[in-house]
């Protein structure tokens, strides 16, 4: 029974980047009262759970809170990422939430924040330091803010057995080693993974002493191409690349095989076709030291460690009772099926543009501040798919294209659209006339037609494929 209770206009469920940037972007257009409840101890989402040498995908200027900047903001002069904007820290991350909420959020008056808290559903909230349950009331919405985020090997138990006598570790334990080990098996695909082995090799580990055991090989974005303010005719350029390769394309390998081909996408090894591509980026200096790792098994997934064998689903090999396994296999994005952004009693954020979750948070704030049907507001927000199979990420930038093409009909969105910093888009002043973004815009616009119709036959043929992938 409900010991207290507790009233609100809207109830923001989840307390990471979707939630806070939610809130955020509303906060300028709304006087609404809002709860927001998370079940950690503090606002940052997975940031809390993530390993200390966890860096952003993409430049720190595209992130976090449109309201408040996070980092300098500044191109980079030297070391590895030298001509590329700056990409925040774990921990500058979790600060930049903590002070938003600090700051803007609470100073406001509008927000309360409700930590170490679930929603249990049907109007009710539990502590999970009491158990005391409080019933909410809400007068308007209920936002879910929980399906879009990540899953870290911190807080997702391995997806294997570990027999005992196994050295088995989390990549947050492995920055916290007391002495070497004579080898490190990385376990895992995606960009946790990848930067577990970068960092073995930035301490000075030699590639052959690390194995890194890959399910499957990934598609990576080159980093180059997703730079934002006065590197964005880059992105314009990338773009452009993008609605060419699906509109040439008789079959997805081939599309990918354009943008490969054009540097918009890497492979870590030229002689695996990459099954899936979740949307991770990779500099070209990162892409060429992780090829130095020679030691790749690909074996489908590990079903078992043993201490000197790794037991997987198409073989096993040999490890040692002495080498140290580092536990990159948590599930990452998760894959929920897409459901409408609005309903007239919720609001489920979701990626609506670019996959940028930073950018589709923020608009799905001010969308909501719009005096517009429901039924507007949904066509303003296409969800995204899941990146379940490659010809995901192709229709995730196209129908993002769409949506943000949409927006220029709502003053107030086109408006806070071409300011706000989160858009990696956005333009400098002078960059209209930049000849290089002139002729990429007239390569889009050439493309997109036939990308377009060839899109919807390339998604219908996975479509066929996926249910028994």
């Amino acid at each position: 029974m409900a010991r207290d209770v507790i009233s609100t206009d809207y109830l923001v469920v989840g307390c990471g980047q979707s939630g806070m940037g939610f809130v955020d972007s509303f906060l300028d257009v709304s006087d609404a009262d809002i709860v927001m409840v998370d079940r950690r101890t503090a606002p940052g989402g997975h940031w809390i759970d993530a390993y200390p040498f966890v860096r952003l995908h993409l430049p720190s200027v595209t992130y976090g809170m449109g309201s408040t900047p996070l980092g300098g903001e500044h191109i980079q002069t030297n070391g590895r990422e030298a001509g590329l904007y700056e990409r925040a820290t774990g921990s500058e991350i979790a600060g930049h939430f903590d002070t938003v909420m600090q700051q803007r959020f609470l100073a406001s008056g509008q927000v309360r924040f409700l930590p170490m808290t679930e929603y249990v559903g049907d109007g009710m909230l539990r502590s999970l330091v009491t158990g005391d349950v409080t019933r909410i009331e809400v007068r308007r919405k209920t936002v879910d803010a929980t399906r879009v985020g990540g899953e870290v090997p911190e807080t997702s138990p391995a997806p294997f057995e570990v027999a005992d006598g196994v050295r088995l570790v989390t990549p947050s334990q492995l920055s916290r080693l007391k002495g070497p080990a004579p080898g490190y098996v990385v376990v895992g695909a995606g960009k946790t993974a990848m930067d577990a082995c970068m960092w073995l090799l930035d301490q000075g580990c030699p590639p052959d002493r690390i194995t890194w055991v890959r399910a499957r090989d990934l598609w990576f974005n080159n980093r180059f191409y997703l730079q934002p303010g006065h590197l964005s005719p880059h992105v314009v350029d990338g773009t452009a690349s993008i609605v060419e390769a699906v509109a040439r394309a008789a079959t997805v390998d081939e599309a990918y095989e354009y943008l490969e081909a054009h540097g918009v996408i890497f492979r870590l090894d030229p002689s695996v076709r990459p099954t899936v591509f979740r949307g991770a980026s990779c500099s070209e200096t990162e892409m060429e030291k992780l090829r130095t790792i020679r030691n790749v098994v690909r074996l489908g997934r590990v079903r078992r460690i043993e201490p000197e064998s790794i037991l997987l689903e198409e073989g096993n090999v040999a490890t040692s009772p002495e080498y140290l396994h580092v536990h990159c296999a948590a599930p990452g994005l998760p894959s929920h099926p897409t459901r409408a952004v609005f309903t007239e009693d919720t609001i489920t954020i979701a990626t609506i543009t670019r996959a940028s979750i930073a950018m589709s948070s923020a608009a799905i704030g001010r969308i909501e501040g719009l005096d517009i049907p429901t039924a507007e507001k949904n066509r303003l927000s296409p969800p995204m798919p899941p990146l379940t199979h490659p010809v995901r990420y192709l229709q995730t930038i196209l129908s993002g294209l769409v949506a943000e093409q949409a927006w220029r009909e709502h003053p107030p969105l086109r408006d806070w659209a071409d300011h706000t910093r989160l858009n990696l888009t956005k333009r400098f002043p002078g960059q209209a006339d930049d000849p290089g973004i002139r002729a990429a815009r007239a390569r889009l616009k050439e493309s997109a037609g036939a990308a377009f119709e060839n899109l919807a036959r390339l998604v219908a043929e996975a479509d066929q494929l996926e249910p028994s992938a």
